[in-house]
């Protein structure tokens, strides 16, 4: 029996006003660890996770040391920077002490859509010799019109979103993990190749899928940068991002930000 059931192996940078809403959510919903990879470096950063970890919740490693490296540049599929050399870190030294691992950004929200409000029920209905990772579709969500920072929570403010997932993240079964080395993606895990197992794709509908709140407000947009380094950052990127972004609105998230506000007691 492994340590943890679901973790998560994140990196983050400049993300220290969302890091308690999206830790707290996550926990919420199911997740018992977070490995995350701090390329903030800030002591804000180290003062807002410590509680996180004086509890066993975070594992939080110093991931700075790659800066000014050649390992400190922008993601391509095909080539190793300093976020995947994190995930194989994740991979190599802990993959002994959990079921699930995901691998997922703070503007990324996984959520269950079972009533239970939780993940996992979902998971563990999951043969663990069979299944080596599951595909969870990802939805963005637009701006919502706002220009700066609203004052809610980012599950609250945020309600429309595209139509359809256009992208989405593994949640990787650790029997079926190799080190990682090679796999350069921030989106999916590298499996044993000679060990037989399928991937499942979660429905979006009745199972579980991810809540991507890509550009936020547009001031944050313009000056917040995920560490991918990879998004085109000016007015016109802005809006045609919200055109594809505007196309359903979406509250199902607001019973989660009560619950947050509640854990948080936030007025």
């Amino acid at each position: 029996m492994t340590q943890h059931f679901l973790v998560f192996a994140t990196n983050f940078k400049a993300e220290n006003p969302y890091l308690i809403e999206w830790l707290d959510y996550h926990l919420l919903v199911g997740v018992d660890h977070f490995y995350l990879y701090d390329q903030d470096g800030s002591n804000e950063a180290q003062e807002l996770l410590k509680p996180y970890e004086q509890a066993g919740l975070v594992t939080r490693h110093p991931w700075t040391h790659f800066d000014g490296t050649k390992y400190d540049r922008p993601t391509k599929f095909y080539q190793k920077n300093k976020n995947h050399l994190a995930f194989s870190h994740c991979a190599t030294h802990y993959r002994h002490q959990f079921s699930w691992v995901m691998k997922i950004d703070v503007d990324e929200f996984l959520y269950p859509l079972n009533t239970r409000h939780n993940v996992i029920p979902y998971l563990k209905t999951l043969n663990r010799d069979r299944i080596k990772g599951i595909s969870v579709p990802r939805f963005n969500f637009s701006s919502q019109g706002h220009y700066h920072k609203p004052p809610g929570l980012v599950i609250e403010s945020y309600n429309f979103r595209e139509a359809t997932a256009s992208n989405h993240k593994d949640i990787a079964n650790s029997l079926f993990l190799t080190d990682n080395k090679y796999c350069y993606s921030a989106h999916w895990w590298h499996y044993q190749p000679f060990k037989i197992g399928k991937i499942l794709r979660a429905d979006p509908v009745t199972e579980l899928r991810i809540n991507h709140y890509y550009t936020k407000s547009y001031s944050e947009y313009l000056t917040r940068q995920n560490v991918s380094r990879g998004r085109q950052i000016s007015e016109q990127r802005f809006q045609e991002i919200n055109r594809q972004c505007n196309q359903v609105e979406d509250r199902s998230m607001n019973y989660y930000a009560q619950k947050l506000r509640e854990n948080l007691k936030l007025l």
